[in-house]
C-alpha cells in the first residue's frame, strides 16, 4: 500500500467492512475503485495544457455534471485517445502512455485486466480480451461490475468471497505500478505569512519542502503532484492536515456539485462558478488584433479598430503616449488596473494617435491579445485568447510577419520572436500584450521578454496584476468626476434616459462605482431596462457575472494575508479607520501576518478605496460597491468565513461611517468602541481583557485611546481598575500630548481619581487646569465648582475637608481664578468663595460673595454666603 492518506484512508474502511462479510469487503471494493478511478481521470487532466478549443475545461465541466462512474471513464477514454490527446503535456506522457500502452500477459497490467475480467465473467459479463491490452481497460470493466453489481443487482455472498481477493489484486496493481501514483502528491495551503503549509497525500514529498521556507512563489491552494514542475490536480477538495478528502459526485444545480468523501460517506458542496460557462471553442474577442499586418499612417500595423464612444483620460494619455515615444529608457511599460477599468481603451487610443502621427518611433506595432473575456455593454462575454503561452505568441508573430525562412525545417518561431524583442522585426518594434494576467504562466512569459527585448524597441503590457511592473508601470484608476459625468451623459443620451438621470442620481453613479466606466455602463443600462433610476447597491448585489468578471482572477492573485483582509472589509461595507483593521485584525485570538502590507497589496489592486482623517495622520479605508459585493458572495464559501465574521463583528463596534464622516478622525470611532465595551463589562468585568489589546494598539498612533483606557478601566473598578493600572495609561497619554491637549486629560485624571477616593490627586489634578495657560473663566468656575462639591461631600461623611496640602492646591486654585474676578458671574463667584471659606479665608469670601451679589442681586449662592457670613 502506498504511503501517505491519499490511499491509507480508503484502505482502513475496506480493511472494516472485510471484518464485516463478504458483501459489505465487496461493496467496499468497488468505492475503493470508483475513488482511484476518479483520481486517475483528474490526474490525467491535470497533465493536459489549455487550447483553444477548451479541450480541459470541456472535459471538468462535464465531470461536475456527471452522475455515475462510467461517465468519469468516458471522460478519461476522451482525454487519452480523442482530440485532446495531442495537448498533453510532454513531461507527463508516460502518465497517459501507461494507460494506452497495449501490452501482453507478460505485464502487471494485463494482470489487471485479466483479474477484471474474471470478476466480470463471475458475474455473467462479457470478459473476453484479446492478446494484447491497455490499463484504461480495467477502469471500463470496473464500470460494467459496478453497474451489474452495486447499481442493478444484488450479488451474493459466495459471489463475492470469491471476487474479492482477485478485486483487491488488481487495485493494490495499480497503486502499486501506475507511474501517476510513483509521484509525490501534496496538498498546499498558503498561510497568512506567505509560506506554504504542505500536508502530505503520497510519498515522502520532499520536492515540496522548499515552499515551507519562501514567500516568493503564488500557488493556488489545492492538490499537487510533482513531474518536472507542480501540476495542479483541480476538483480534489480537501484541507491541512488532510482530515478528509472529497470528490465530485455529480448532483449538479445552482452552480454547485455535490462532493462525496470516500472515506466517511460525508457530503459537501463544490462551486462550480468556475465550470458554469458552455463548454467548447469561444469566439475571438473585438479587441484581438487583426489577422494581417496593414499600414496606419507610416506604420504596419494589426490594430483592432479603437472603440466608439471613447471619453478622454487626458492625464493617464499623456504618461502613456510620453513613454511610448520615449526611445532610449524603459523598453517594457505596464498599464496596471482592475479589469473594465479603461486599460486596452487608452491603450488603443494612444497607439493610434501616435501611429498616425508624422514622426511615429515605431516602424512595426504588433497586437497580441490574450483577452478571455470582453466586457459588452449587454454584460461580460467569454471569448478566446489569441495568445497564452510563449508559442503561441510567437506563432502569432510569424504568421503577421510573414519571414521567408519560417517553410525552413529548422526554423524556430520562438527564436525569431526573441530576435524580434532585440533588433526589431523590420525596423524598430512596439509589441503590446493586451490583458497579460490570463496567460499560462504570467512569471515566466515576462521573465523570458523582460530578457530579450532591448531598446529602441519596446514592450507595452496591459495587466490586472501588479506582479509585473515593467520599467514604468503607470496605474490607471477610476475615472474623474468630470471625466465619468461625460461618460454618464453620453451613455445617457444613447440608450435615451437622459430625463430618468437628475444630477444627484449622477453624482451617485460615480461614488458608487468609484469612477469604474464599466460599472457605470451597466448600471446605466439597468436604469434603462427598468425604466427608472435603480439605486445602485441593488443592481449591483445581483449582477453575479459582472463581478467575477471584474474582480475573479485578481482576487486569486492576492496572498491569502490580502484576501483575508478584503474579506473582511467587504463583508460589512462601511469606511472604517485602518489603524482599526490593524488593531482588530492582530488581536491575540488571530494568527499574527503583516496586515500593513495586505492594505499596501489591495491598494495597488485598487481593491480599495483610502480616505485622509483630517484630525489626525491616519488614513481610513473603504471598499467600493462592485468589489465589496463580490467580496460578500466570496465569503460565503471561504474556509476564512469564521475567522472574518468574528473579525467583522469586533469592528463593528467602531460604528458604522462614510467618506464624510471619516474626515473628523479616529477618536469619535474609538469612543464608541469604549461605549461598547463598557455595556459589555458591565454584565462581565473580565470581558474588558479582550479588548485591551485592540485598544492599546490604538494608542499606539491616536494617543487619547490612552486616556480612554483609563477612564474604561476607572469605571469597570475593581481589580480590573486598579488605580496602579489606570495611572499607567493616563501618565502615557499625557507624555505623548502637548499642552493644548493636556486641559483633557487633567479633567479625566480628577474624575478618575474622584472615583478612587484620591482627594490629593483630584485637586490637584483640578488645580493643574486652573492654571494651564489655556483656561478660561467658565473653565476655572467648573473647577471651583468640583473641588467644592468634593469638600463638601467629604464633610457629609464626616471626613473632614483635607491636609495642609489640600488647602495649599485649593488656595493655588482660588489665587489663579481672582485673577478672572472681573469676567466671572454671580454663580462663579459664590464658587470662587466657597474656595476661600474652605481655607478659612472668610473675609476674602464675603468680599467676593458681596461682589457677585452685585453683579447679580437675586443670585441665591451669593446670598447664602452672606446670610451665612453676616449671621
Amino acid at each position: 500500500m502506498k504511503r501517505g492518506p491519499l490511499f491509507e484512508k480508503i484502505q482502513e474502511r475496506v480493511d472494516f467492512e472485510k471484518d464485516e462479510g463478504d458483501i459489505a469487503y465487496f461493496y467496499a471494493l468497488m468505492s475503493q475503485i470508483e475513488y482511484v478511478t476518479k483520481l486517475v481521470v483528474l490526474g490525467v487532466l491535470a497533465c493536459l495544457t489549455e487550447d483553444t478549443d477548451r479541450n480541459k475545461y470541456s472535459l471538468e465541466y462535464k465531470l461536475i455534471r456527471a452522475n455515475s462512474i462510467g461517465e468519469w471513464v468516458e471522460v478519461l477514454t476522451t482525454a487519452l485517445t480523442g482530440p485532446p490527446a495531442q495537448f498533453i503535456r510532454q513531461d507527463a506522457r508516460h502518465i497517459t502512455r501507461d494507460l494506452t500502452e497495449r501490452v501482453a500477459k507478460s505485464d502487471w497490467r494485463y494482470e489487471v485486466v485479466s483479474l477484471a475480467t474474471d470478476v466480470a465473467t463471475a458475474f455473467g459479463l462479457d470478459g473476453s480480451i484479446g492478446h494484447r491490452v491497455a490499463l484504461r481497460q480495467f477502469f471500463e470493466f470496473g464500470v460494467m461490475i459496478r453497474n451489474r453489481t452495486k447499481g442493478h443487482g444484488t450479488p451474493t455472498s459466495d459471489q463475492c468471497y470469491d471476487v474479492c481477493p482477485k478485486l483487491q489484486q488488481a487495485v493494490d496493481l495499480v497503486l502499486e505500478k501506475y507511474v501517476l501514483f510513483n509521484h509525490d502528491w501534496a496538498h498546499l495551503y498558503r498561510n497568512l505569512s506567505r509560506k506554504y503549509r504542505v500536508s502530505k497525500l503520497l510519498g515522502d514529498c520532499a520536492e515540496f519542502d522548499y515552499l515551507k521556507t519562501t514567500r516568493d512563489h503564488n500557488l493556488q491552494d489545492g492538490v499537487y503532484f510533482n513531474l518536472d514542475t507542480l501540476i495542479e490536480v483541480k476538483l480534489i477538495s480537501t484541507k491541512p492536515g488532510i482530515p478528509n478528502i472529497y470528490l465530485p459526485n455529480g448532483n449538479y444545480r445552482d452552480r454547485a456539485y455535490e462532493l462525496l468523501s470516500y472515506f466517511s460517506n460525508d457530503i459537501d458542496q463544490g462551486d462550480a462558478t468556475s465550470w458554469s460557462k458552455p463548454p467548447g471553442r469561444l469566439p475571438p474577442s473585438h479587441t484581438e488584433g487583426k489577422q494581417n499586418l496593414d499600414t496606419l499612417g507610416n506604420t504596419f500595423t494589426n490594430l483592432p479598430q479603437p472603440p466608439s464612444g471613447y471619453i478622454k483620460r487626458d492625464q493617464i494619455e499623456r504618461d502613456l503616449e510620453t513613454e511610448l515615444r520615449t526611445k532610449d529608457r524603459h523598453p517594457i511599460v505596464t498599464l496596471t488596473g482592475l479589469g473594465g477599468i479603461g486599460k486596452t481603451t487608452v491603450a488603443l487610443e494612444v497607439i493610434n494617435r501616435i501611429a498616425k502621427g508624422s514622426s511615429c518611433p515605431y516602424e512595426v506595432i504588433l497586437w497580441l491579445s490574450s483577452r478571455d473575456v470582453d466586457l459588452l455593454d449587454t454584460g461580460p462575454k467569454p471569448v478566446t485568447p489569441k495568445v497564452v503561452s510563449k508559442s503561441t505568441i510567437s506563432n502569432v508573430v510569424v504568421e503577421l510577419l510573414e519571414p521567408s525562412q519560417r517553410s525552413d525545417s529548422e526554423f524556430d518561431p520562438i527564436q525569431f520572436f526573441q530576435k524580434c524583442l532585440t533588433h526589431g522585426s523590420a525596423g524598430c518594434t512596439l509589441v503590446v500584450l493586451d490583458n497579460f494576467e490570463t496567460v499560462d504562466d504570467p512569471a515566466d512569459i515576462f521573465a523570458w521578454i523582460d530578457t530579450h527585448v532591448r531598446l529602441p524597441n519596446k514592450v507595452l503590457i496591459t495587466t490586472r496584476f501588479r506582479d509585473f511592473q515593467g520599467d514604468y508601470p503607470i496605474d490607471v484608476g477610476g475615472m474623474t468626476d468630470s471625466e465619468a459625468f461625460d461618460l454618464i451623459d453620453q451613455e445617457a443620451t444613447r440608450l435615451e434616459i437622459s430625463n430618468l438621470i437628475p444630477d444627484q442620481y449622477k453624482h451617485e453613479l460615480v461614488a458608487e462605482s468609484d469612477g469604474h466606466p464599466y460599472v457605470i455602463k451597466v448600471l446605466l443600462g439597468q436604469v434603462a431596462n427598468e425604466r427608472k433610476a435603480v439605486k445602485p447597491a441593488r443592481i449591483v448585489a445581483g449582477a453575479d457575472q459582472l463581478l467575477t468578471a471584474l474582480f475573479e482572477r485578481t482576487y486569486a492573485s492576492l496572498s491569502p494575508a490580502a484576501q483575508r483582509v478584503f474579506l473582511l472589509l467587504s463583508s460589512w461595507r462601511s469606511v472604517v479607520p485602518e489603524i482599526a483593521v490593524e488593531a482588530v485584525v492582530l488581536r491575540p485570538d488571530n494568527e499574527r501576518f503583516d496586515v500593513q502590507g495586505a492594505i499596501r497589496e489591495l491598494r495597488r489592486f485598487s481593491l480599495i478605496e483610502e480616505v485622509p482623517s483630517a484630525s489626525e495622520n491616519e488614513m481610513f479605508v473603504g471598499v467600493p460597491l462592485a468589489a465589496a459585493s463580490f467580496g460578500r458572495k466570496k465569503l460565503k464559501i471561504s474556509p476564512l468565513r469564521v475567522a472574518v465574521e468574528a473579525d467583522r463583528d469586533v469592528l463593528m463596534e467602531f460604528g458604522a461611517g462614510d467618506k464624510e464622516s471619516s474626515r473628523h478622525g479616529v477618536m469619535p470611532r474609538i469612543d464608541i468602541l469604549i461605549k461598547s465595551a463598557a455595556r459589555e463589562a458591565s454584565d462581565d468585568a473580565s470581558s474588558i481583557e479582550k479588548m485591551i489589546p485592540i485598544l492599546e494598539y490604538l494608542a499606539t498612533r491616536v494617543p487619547l485611546a490612552n486616556l480612554r483606557i483609563a477612564q474604561l478601566l476607572g469605571e469597570i473598578g475593581g481589580e480590573v481598575g486598579a488605580s496602579s493600572r489606570i495611572k499607567t495609561y493616563v501618565n502615557r497619554y499625557l507624555e505623548s500630548t502637548d499642552n493644548s491637549e493636556r486641559e483633557r486629560a487633567w479633567s479625566w485624571l480628577a474624575d478618575l481619581c474622584h472615583t478612587m477616593g484620591d482627594l490629593i490627586g483630584e485637586i490637584h489634578a483640578l488645580t493643574e487646569i486652573a492654571t494651564l495657560s489655556t483656561t478660561t473663566p467658565s473653565l476655572i468656575g467648573v473647577v471651583a465648582n468640583k473641588i467644592n462639591s468634593r469638600l463638601r461631600e467629604l464633610k457629609n461623611r464626616g471626613m473632614g475637608d483635607g491636609s495642609d496640602e489640600v488647602k495649599q492646591l485649593i488656595a493655588r486654585t482660588a489665587e489663579q481664578m481672582s485673577g478672572y474676578l472681573e469676567n466671572l458671574d454671580a454663580t462663579d463667584c459664590s464658587r470662587l468663595a466657597w474656595l476661600y471659606l474652605n481655607i478659612g479665608n472668610e473675609n476674602r469670601a464675603f468680599d467676593i460673595a458681596r461682589s457677585g451679589n452685585k453683579k447679580d442681586p437675586d443670585n441665591e449662592h451669593c446670598l447664602k454666603i452672606l446670610k451665612r457670613l453676616e449671621s
